[in-house]
């Protein structure tokens, strides 16, 4: 019994001993590699914490001991995965989920099984990790640590039924055999590791040599294990057979790569050509990577110069909008004397016929004038952008009825909603629409008009503007016309340019313009795509909420009495047509005086009133107004109203000001705002 308890602390002394050697050749490591240095200490003082519970477990309590025994060893699995450079969260999942097992095992009243189970995973998970890196790397010590882990699980999975046997023959054994173990992976394995991980000059070991050692320290560890345990005889001659085994299959990798495993003494050559063959390898990668920066720089190139075209083409257009802006306030001041005169020379023209007709075709130029000025008014975008709730499938369908007996397909598979200002979005729609008719006129093609949802998920270049990744609203305005010739693309955006040959010849050359306007006021970008198959323009919004009203649809009803004030008859039969459907007692007026004589004959809570007549204006209207029927309240509704009209009027004391045209939703909310408002207008 002597014996067997002096080979049992032999062995156990050589197991630490390696161990220990392990830990200062780890420490050594961790100070000459800067890249690896915390990886190497962290594993170093695992095998020192290892060894030095074995060294001083005689001074703790026995429970103690193995708790400390169970994480430091399961410990060291993940110290292995760090070491190897595998992913954090297996590094975790290692040295939190292994230990929690053993205390699992030991909180269920297994105490004696902890180490037992916990053990031979954790050395199984060494094993597949050393097993992966091989794989990756074709490395010799790799091909051993693999193997050998494997052998550590397997007798670590049999510990407990060899100390339960109390033979002191068989314990002695098992510990003799475990120190052998450690002492070859250590001498054999362990000490080639950290040149392999620095890739200097590493061994190579082939597949077919990597799987022999592989099946060969299996097949003799299930002998030894068998030795100790089932098939035990004495003398153990399964067991020494597969002991003999595992150090002939170890020692004829070695051998058979012991040349290249001295490398510093023996075989320099070899290592130079590996080196030169590494340094040639380095130099194909440095040349593909500077053909892909190449590419990547030429790609850049293009994107900043498409940029740089994109943001050219909106810098011309802006300053055409301010210089067409700043003249037409000027010509605006000019037209309007004009009218005034007009509207003077129609009360003495009763009795001259000519006189009166020449009148009203110099009136209706003026006024066509004025309607162009205002488009160049609200091209300067000088307008007042208020943003309500827009359904484009109703906006789309509101802008067709200006375009009858024309045959336009439509394509709104649902609700698409956007913020911003009916009148202006209508505009800008109208004016698409109208351009791919006079597209299509002469060919016989085909419009169709599209709304929808688009959520670009990069940034993308569009004719003016980036679309930047997010979600939008977009209307579309595709023809199958010619399309636009390459040499005008860059123009057909800037105020008074025109290419129209057909129906509308006489075009302004504003349409456009007022579309890039309007999606700039609306901060929209416009794409465009046209060639010999036709012709397409995308109004992109940022997608909007919803219309509702949380009082419910009578909200924006009344019982008031309205008058509408318009030179138009069709105007006034649609506000007639709208007001009354809301509840309104609605009375009409074709002109400033007969206003007038309406406010003297009937009681009226608020004059919806146009600008733009003939003989007396609205703002002439409205003063009378307000001296005929003091306190009367006032919404105007006009296609265009400057901030010097707009304030003289506030003073005057209109409510509110609409943009023709006006959706129902606008025209119902400012009305019932207007209407319920406690600040009374100006007397």
């Amino acid at each position: 019994m002597d014996v067997l308890g002096h080979v049992s602390n032999s062995a156990v002394w050589g197991s630490l001993a390696a161990t220990l050697v392990l830990g200062a050749y780890m420490w050594v490591q961790a100070i000459g590699d800067r890249d690896r240095r915390w990886r190497f200490a962290v594993f170093a003082a695992i095998c020192w914490s290892i060894t030095t519970l074995d060294f001083f477990h005689d001074r703790m309590q026995l429970s103690t001991y193995e708790m400390l025994r169970l994480f430091a060893w399961t410990w060291y699995a993940a110290a292995v995965l760090l070491l190897l450079s595998y992913p954090a969260r297996w590094i975790a999942a290692t040295a939190i989920g292994l230990p929690a097992i053993g205390v699992a095992v030991w909180a269920s009243g297994h105490a004696e099984l902890a180490t037992t189970v916990a053990f031979p995973l954790g050395f199984g998970v060494a094993a597949i990790a050393h097993g992966r890196h091989y794989w990756k790397h074709r490395g010799y010590a790799s091909a051993l640590l693999g193997p050998y882990s494997l052998a550590m699980a397997m007798l670590c999975s049999v510990y407990y039924s060899i100390v339960s046997t109390g033979d002191g023959t068989i314990i002695a054994l098992g510990y003799a055999h475990w120190a052998l173990l450690n002492v070859c992976a250590v001498a054999l394995a362990w000490m080639h590791l950290p040149r392999e991980l620095k890739g200097r000059a590493p061994v190579v070991v082939e597949p077919r040599h990597a799987a022999a050692i592989g099946v060969a320290v299996v097949l003799a560890e299930g002998a030894v294990c068998l030795g100790l345990l089932p098939l035990f005889r004495w003398p153990p001659t399964l067991y020494l057979g597969g002991t003999l085994l595992l150090m002939v299959a170890t020692l004829i990798l070695y051998f058979h790569h012991r040349h290249r495993l001295v490398i510093y003494t023996d075989n320099i050559a070899a290592l130079l050509d590996q080196r030169t063959a590494s340094l040639r390898r380095a130099q194909e990668e440095l040349a593909t990577l500077n053909v892909r920066q190449a590419e990547q720089l030429r790609q850049q190139e293009r994107e900043i110069r498409g940029k740089a075209e994109v943001i050219q083409r909106q810098r011309r257009v802006e300053l055409a909008a301010q210089t067409a802006g700043q003249a037409a306030h000027d010509i605006q001041n000019l037209i309007s004397p004009i009218l005034t005169y007009v509207s003077r020379l129609h009360r003495v023209a009763d009795e001259a016929p000519t006189v009166r007709q020449l009148a009203g075709k110099i009136q209706a130029q003026a006024e066509h004038l004025i309607e162009i000025n205002g488009q160049l008014l609200a091209l300067s975008r000088r307008g007042r952008v208020e943003a309500y709730p827009i359904n484009l499938s109703e906006l789309i369908r509101d802008a067709l009825d200006r375009f009858p007996g024309d045959a336009v397909g439509i394509e709104c598979p649902g609700e698409c909603w956007i913020e911003g200002s009916w009148s202006q979005v209508s505009r800008a729609a109208s004016n698409l629409i109208g351009n791919a008719l006079d597209a299509v006129h002469d060919g016989g093609g085909r419009v169709v008009v599209k709304c929808g949802s688009s959520k670009p998920f990069e940034t993308r270049r569009c004719h003016l503007g980036f679309l930047a990744p997010g979600e939008y609203s977009f209307l579309e305005v595709e023809d199958t016309g010619p399309g636009i010739p390459e040499e005008i693309r860059e123009r057909v955006f800037e105020p008074f340019f025109s290419s129209k040959t057909g129906r509308h010849s006489s075009g302004s050359g504003l349409g456009l313009s007022i579309v890039a306007a309007v999606m700039d006021d609306h901060r929209g970008v416009v794409d465009l795509h046209t060639g010999a198959e036709g012709t397409r323009f995308t109004l992109y919004f940022p997608v909007g909420r919803a219309a509702g009203d949380p009082e419910g649809p009578r909200a924006l009803c009344g019982i008031e009495t309205v008058l509408v004030t318009d030179d138009d008859p069709s105007i006034l039969r649609q506000y007639q047509k709208l007001l009354a459907d809301a509840g309104y007692h609605v009375l009409t007026a074709a002109s400033g005086a007969e206003a007038i004589q309406v406010l003297l004959a009937e009681h009226v809570d608020l004059i919806l009133l146009d600008l733009s007549m003939p003989l007396m204006t609205g703002a002439e209207t409205f003063f009378a107004a307000v001296n005929t029927r003091p306190g009367v309240r006032a919404v105007v509704h006009s296609s265009y109203v400057d901030e010097e009209q707009a304030s003289r009027l506030r003073e005057l004391g209109v409510c509110a000001f609409l943009q023709k045209p006006a959706s129902r939703l606008e025209v119902l909310r400012t009305l019932r705002q207007s209407l319920d408002s406690k600040e009374l207008p100006l007397r």
